[in-house]
């Protein structure tokens, strides 16, 4: 029986440096695809107007006030030090002018009823109060340097945190951006995965569980995020070091959770828990790595991020058919084979008391596999 159901074992697919370069080239493969399908384009209309309102709506309030943040802290590092230095370096702000082209929003007046409040007394407790006043320093070696030295030091400082600021945004623009353009990208997927494998898997569940898991996984993923972000926060007490490894790790972080989003269209038609989902990414390494990396690069660039979005997701749907489905359909074998063996079990067991509910009237098994997804492998 085992063996009737169990697919053709699928080709291995290749995991040495290659793949690194092959996942990704997919937005690159992706973007082809759009340019030689006119039909694919109609899908992604829609979502690039959704993207241009809110990349305005975060670039306005989050962009402009993360630049002027870095030309604060820009201006403030040389108090950093124990000694006043020596140089004195001033670097030109950032100055940003809207386009003569752009439309004018209406002067709206609205008048809000008045309602009085209560006057609450909120008292903080003792131990706020005397919380350490943290201060950023540097050692005493840095007021000797000349000023070009200093001089590029900040300019360094300054491209640092500005790439910084622009993947954080680039971030925020794809959760909000990818959860309201889902119902269109989900389509353009299951156009493109028809397009290439000639059907289209999906594993129906209804409209409550389907709202329920979408939930659940924003929620693992922002616990997830947080508890990382909390950790990264600690290293960066230990400079040096401490501050290169939670850089790094941040990143890494952040192009796995891009990773799982690109590919979400794609591998949610199947059902996976959470855990099965981060287990695509790490088993689609080192690709899905340079995929995740190249996307997060692109999502972070102004502009090119309204084209990017609906182009990432169309590569991501590539991605999963040629990189994730073997080892994806590998491990649903194994897991189908054990689940087989414990319904002929089961079945065999419930012949010796009658015909229960889910067994045909002969008393063989009749599938009740199917609720744990074994006729989806």
């Amino acid at each position: 029986m085992t063996s009737e159901l169990s697919p053709k074992p699928p080709q291995r697919v290749n995991r040495g440096i290659g793949s690194l370069f092959s996942g990704a080239t997919y937005p690159l493969r992706a973007l082809g695809l759009f340019l030689t399908t006119p039909k694919l384009r109609g899908y992604v209309l829609m979502p690039i107007l959704i993207n241009l309102v809110v990349g305005v709506t975060l670039y306005a309030g989050l962009l402009f006030a993360g630049l002027e943040a870095i030309d604060s802290i820009i201006a403030n590092v040389p108090t950093w030090t124990a000694s006043v230095p020596h140089w004195t370096v001033q670097l030109p702000e950032w100055q940003f002018t809207a386009p003569a082209g752009l439309p004018t929003l209406p002067d709206w007046k609205m008048s809000l009823p008045s309602i009085p409040l209560p006057n609450w007394q909120i008292a903080l407790p003792h131990w706020m109060t005397s919380l350490p006043n943290w201060q950023p320093s540097l050692p005493n070696w840095v007021s000797v340097l000349p000023n070009w030295v200093a001089l590029f030091f900040l300019w360094i400082l300054r491209v640092v945190l500005t790439i910084a600021l622009l993947l954080f945004t680039g971030f925020v623009f794809l959760q909000f951006g990818g959860l309201l353009g889902a119902p269109w990208y989900g389509k353009l997927s299951e156009e493109l995965e028809r397009m290439k494998t000639g059907k289209v898997q999906v594993i129906e569940v209804g409209m409550a569980r389907d709202i329920s898991r979408a939930i659940l996984y924003e929620l693992k993923k922002l616990v997830l995020t947080i508890t990382l972000g909390v950790l990264l926060l600690l290293l960066n007490f230990f400079p040096g070091v401490g501050t290169a490894i939670a850089t790094i790790l941040g990143v890494g972080w952040a192009a796995t959770i891009v990773c799982m989003d690109f590919l979400d269209a794609a591998v949610e038609r199947r059902r996976p828990g959470f855990r099965e989902k981060l287990g695509i990414v790490w088993r689609s390494l080192p690709a899905s790595g340079s995929f995740g990396l190249v996307c997060l690069g692109l999502v972070s660039i102004p502009l090119i991020n309204l084209l990017a979005v609906p182009v990432c997701v169309a590569a991501g749907t590539l991605f999963f058919a040629i990189e994730c489905c073997p080892g994806m359909s590998r491990v649903r074998v194994k897991k189908c084979n054990r689940s087989l063996d414990y319904c002929v079990s089961a079945s065999a067991t419930q012949q010796s008391r009658g015909t229960p509910k889910g067994f045909a009237a002969d008393g063989s098994h009749r599938h009740l596999c199917n609720c744990i997804g074994l006729t989806q492998c």
